[in-house]
């Protein structure tokens, strides 16, 4: 039971993973003690407010105030609509994990309207720099439960 319940949590922290880009590095940056929990501070990762991602991509993007309130908005309305999927009992993991990658792709479309091209640029670096991590987090955390 728990492997089946590993392997669902999986996909739903790996999308609030994309959906908070580069906190990770941020984090590991900015709290050593994230760095002695490996896996770990993905879940802290994923529980960041809209504000705190506000927070992150203005100070990695360098966002205007104009763009930080377009951008708010946005944050808010994806992070409800993930909790309220979490939280959805009835879907089944596999759709869950559908509908939140859909709503994260329609966010990120949005965000990246938002956006100049030259931080468009940085924020899709950010983003494969994060997946790449969280794949070697993945990847630790299958070989720690065989």
């Amino acid at each position: 039971m728990y492997r089946k319940f590993s392997i669902a949590v999986l996909p739903l922290a790996f999308a609030a993973g994309l959906l908070v880009v580069g906190q990770t590095t941020h984090a590991l940056q900015t709290t050593p003690a994230a760095e002695d929990h490996g896996a770990m501070s993905g879940h802290a990762m994923g529980r960041m407010t809209p504000e705190s991602r506000l927070k992150m991509l203005t100070e990695k993007l360098d966002l205007t105030e104009d763009q930080q309130a377009k951008l708010k908005p946005i944050l808010e309305d994806e992070s409800t609509q993930m909790k309220t999927l979490h939280e959805d009992t009835s879907l089944a993991p596999e759709d869950k994990k559908a509908k939140m990658k859909e709503l994260h792709e329609s966010s990120t479309e949005k965000i990246n309207a938002v956006l100049t091209p030259d931080q468009q640029s940085k924020w899709k670096q950010m983003k494969q720099e994060m997946m790449e991590k969280h794949k070697e987090m993945k990847g630790q955390g299958q070989a720690d439960h065989q």
